[in-house]
């Protein structure tokens, strides 16, 4: 029995394809889940403040009386016998860390030259050490460089596992060893039981035995459930415990020469003390371990000299350790990219010349702008540290400001250049006046540099622009509160005095007010034409995507006509590309519509335009089609998932393999289903029927329309294409809007709904008659849409760590989505799987560019966790 079927109108449509509406998990257990996420995460964050609030007191008890002065001549102090030693054995410490990449990798079985392996170890150390976030600065640094020398995403993420491991053996050894040698005085230190001591080194202690010997018996796997674990070689074993605990050793004797030689202990009991205060400052998970590392280490090893000396040998000691190694790790970096310089060929060369000069010059000038700022935020916490008159607090918010304005400058920022010039003239001018030479000098060489680097910052605008809705609340609020706080300080406060808690208050707005105008100044001078206050799109720019869907478009072309995109035209107007904004993401939906002749100028137009706001290009559900050119413009293809095309040439419901799809249409039909094709002029009549479905559906689910990447239930979107509507008795129970591409070949399910209540075949059903439908019209291939995450494991495992992170969601997820589900429903059909990607910026940039690509189809952070 034939279903009816009318003559629908060939129309264009787009590729994210349908989503069958797999089984969801319960609600309850669901927002139980995030409950839980929620309050982990809120008591997490508690207690790192409450470890920062006890670290800033005991600290604040030691070092709260000592004067700028005392401070100055202890820096003093130290001398070239100090410093040039502390430097040395920075740079072996650093030199050492190489060895655990040259391990982990003769463990994975990849063989790199040194040059290679030891620059992607110094870079990820020395850059995650500055930053504070050693863990995922590092992950992703590695990620990042060696899966460009072609070292799989599986081996990348087992060298970072080992290089882990290898890092707390060393600790291990030197704060177990060192607590078993001495429990009394360890106990004393931390004001504990000396069994309590004992227990954790005997675990320490035993957790290195127990590595060797796991290293030492057994087969080379070991499986966990799905976890294989790769046995390390016993001498491989050995060297890690070795080079790990000379390297702890190294890192210790940076600090140790530091410290005046009248007070500090023996060497190997201070390294004890070190290493345990070490890994407490990492446990705390505090950026850098800042404060906690202080704390411990000066209640494990009690006195060591003066106040003045002790808190000068911190300083330099992070200074030396975790700033100094930064520049030189971030220049080489950078130069590293530039000389790749695969996206020369395509942008223009005005854009080409700075790109290759902006990540040198910004990167080196943030640093240094960075480093006064702290240098002053610390001087403001100093009695008699400044010079100029200002009140500590004040002094304290133009630190923080500096901190702020190198962030702009690190990304290029023509607003954050100009004010960065104008403060170092600011700065130069007031240290002269109060004859501080020093500081005009430094002050005078940034204004120097910042003006031969002017062609470097080449992003946004010079002024803040016009934002859409309350853009006056936010810069007004951060003007009050920095305002008030400066002026209650300097005219009220006496400005150095003691500072009671009202003045803390009043210190913490103007932190506030500080950031919340730094963001606000960030956002405007950067504001690309998606913020301006008349975004609409004209007729005339409607007209011709039109046009150029109708002549050139896929399937996925039809996503332009949803009401959420804007359009960039190549100069000709020949081709295009729909974008929308969220964040600093600019994502573009889908390929290039347009003449092929195009397409190249446009993605490099596109890409320099995005550049030139401070923004990130993301370039979603591409086709391998265009991926040189993707990557020429210097990004990175991820996959996303595969998607499921059936070809419909030969198409037949006859023969074993399609018994399932035979057996569901025929008790479709024994059920009263049929199912009818309406052509696109005559859809209006069904609209408030298919409104009732839509809406049912969306009820039932507890969710939103997703947008973007997906059509929605609008009226006007939904009339401009041919639909497959499922009837039973007479009832609408389903329907499908359908995109055909500009040459006929293509057809594609877009927006899907059907009754709660509705027949569990009938989705399947629905796919069957579109199938046959599309095969009676001439067409060549159907397709089922995307399974997300599929196919990102090959047969030698993951390729890259953001393979290896969707290959865990796509397993471990179905909790979540009903990801392995989709696919095997798909799957049914036989299709052919053909992959699809997503290309932007690699590295860090591709996690936040996910982030707003979620909640951009999602309609916010809302409607993602709405679903």
């Amino acid at each position: 029995m034939s279903s009816p079927t009318t003559h629908a109108a060939t129309v264009p449509a787009p590729r994210p394809g349908p989503r069958p509406a797999p089984p969801a998990a319960p609600a309850d257990a669901s927002a139980s889940a995030r409950s839980r996420s929620r309050r982990r995460r809120v008591l997490g964050a508690l207690a790192v403040l409450v470890l920062l609030g006890v670290a800033g007191v005991m600290l604040h008890g030691t070092f709260g009386r000592l004067s700028g002065a005392e401070f100055g001549a202890a820096l003093r102090g130290l001398g070239p016998g100090a410093l040039l030693p502390a430097v040395t054995l920075t740079a072996l410490s650093l030199l050492l860390m190489t060895g655990y990449d040259a391990l982990a990798l003769r463990h994975v079985g990849q063989r790199l030259p040194y040059r290679r392996y030891g620059f992607a170890a110094f870079a990820a150390t020395a850059l995650g050490n500055g930053l504070g976030a050693s863990a995922v600065v590092g992950a992703a640094v590695r990620a990042r460089l060696y899966t460009r020398w072609g070292v799989p995403g599986g081996d990348v993420a087992r060298v970072v596992a080992l290089n882990l491991v290898t890092l707390v053996l060393g600790a291990a050894v030197l704060a177990g060893g060192g607590a078993l040698a001495a429990p009394d005085a360890v106990a004393a230190a931390l004001r504990v039981p000396v069994p309590a001591v004992l227990a954790v080194a005997g675990v320490l202690v035993a957790l290195v035995v127990a590595h060797l010997a796991f290293a030492a018996a057994g087969p080379r796997e070991v499986r966990l459930g799905r976890l294989v674990l790769h046995r390390p070689a016993l001498p491989l074993a050995c060297g890690q415990v070795v080079l790990s605990t000379v390297e702890w050793l190294a890192m210790a004797s940076v600090l140790y020469v530091l410290l005046p030689a009248a007070g500090r202990p023996a060497f190997l009991p201070f390294a004890v003390a070190f290493a345990t205060a070490t890994v407490a400052g990492l446990l705390s998970s505090a950026p850098g371990g800042v404060g906690v590392f202080e704390t411990s280490l000066l209640l494990l090893t009690g006195p060591i000299g003066s106040p003045a000396q002790v808190a000068a040998a911190l300083v330099v000691y992070r200074v030396c350790y975790f700033l100094l190694p930064v520049l030189p790790a971030a220049v080489l970096l950078a130069l590293h990219e530039a000389r790749r310089g695969r996206w020369l060929q395509v942008l223009r060369p005005r854009r080409s010349v700075r790109a290759v000069r902006a990540p040198l010059a910004p990167t080196a000038l943030a640093l240094t702008v960075a480093g006064a700022g702290v240098a002053t935020v610390v001087a403001g916490e100093l009695a008699g540290a400044v010079p100029t008159g200002l009140s500590r607090a004040t002094t304290g918010l133009v630190g923080l400001a500096a901190v702020l304005l190198a962030v702009g400058l690190q990304r290029r920022l023509r607003g954050a250049w100009a004010v960065a010039l104008v403060l170092s003239a600011a700065v130069a001018a007031s240290a002269l006046a109060h004859g501080d030479e020093l500081c005009a000098a430094g002050s005078m060489t940034l204004l120097v540099l910042l003006v031969r680097a002017r062609a470097a910052f080449h992003r946004g605008r010079f002024l803040p622009v016009a934002l859409r809705g309350g853009t006056v609340v936010v810069p007004l609020a951060a003007t009050v509160l920095v305002a008030g706080a400066v002026g209650w300080h300097e005219a009220l406060a006496g400005g150095m005095g003691p500072t009671p808690w009202w003045d803390r208050l009043l210190l913490v707005a103007g932190a506030v007010g500080m950031l919340l105008g730094g963001r606000w100044l960030a956002r405007t001078v950067t504001a690309g034409p998606h913020h301006a206050a008349d975004a609409s799109t004209s007729p005339v720019e409607l007209a011709r995507v039109d046009d150029l869907v109708a002549r050139f478009g896929s399937c996925l072309s039809h996503l332009a006509f949803t009401g959420d995109k804007r359009f960039h035209f190549s100069p000709t107007g020949a081709a295009f590309l729909m974008y929308q904004v969220r964040g600093r993401s600019w994502v573009v939906m889908g390929d290039p519509v347009g003449e092929d002749e195009q397409v190249r100028d446009l993605v490099a137009d596109f890409v320099a335009l995005v550049d030139s706001h401070g923004g990130r290009p993301v370039f979603y559900n591409v086709t391998p089609e265009h991926a040189q050119l993707y990557r020429a413009c210097g990004l990175t293809l991820a996959k996303l998932g595969e998607e499921a095309v059936v070809d419909l040439d030969g198409f037949t419901l006859a023969g074993k393999a399609r018994v399932g799809l035979r057996n569901c249409r025929n008790k479709s039909q024994r059920l009263g289903m049929s199912v009818e094709f309406v052509a696109a002029a005559d859809v209006d009549p069904l609209l408030p029927q298919l409104r009732e479905v839509s809406q049912a559906w969306l009820t039932h689910r507890n969710g939103r329309e997703k947008r973007f990447s997906l059509g929605a239930f609008d009226e006007e979107y939904v009339r401009r294409f041919p639909l497959a509507v499922v009837r039973q008795d007479g009832r609408i129970t389903a329907f499908a809007t359908l995109w055909t591409s500009a040459d006929g070949r293509d057809v594609q399910v877009d927006l899907m709904r059907r009754l709660p209540d509705g027949p569990r075949t009938v989705m399947t059903y629905l796919f069957v008659e579109c199938i046959l439908w599309a095969q009676e019209q001439g067409c060549a291939t159907f397709n089922l849409g995307m399974a997300p995450l599929a196919g990102l494991q090959g047969e030698q495992g993951p390729e890259s760590v953001w393979d290896l992170l969707g290959h865990l969601v796509w397993t471990h997820g179905e909790r979540f989505y009903n990801f392995q589900g989709l696919r095997t429903f798909k799957q049914g059909f036989a299709p052919r799987w053909q992959p699809c990607y997503v290309a932007s910026p690699g590295g860090p940039a591709l996690t936040s560019a996910m982030v707003d690509v979620v909640t951009l189809v999602g309609g916010g952070v809302r409607g993602v966790l709405r679903g």
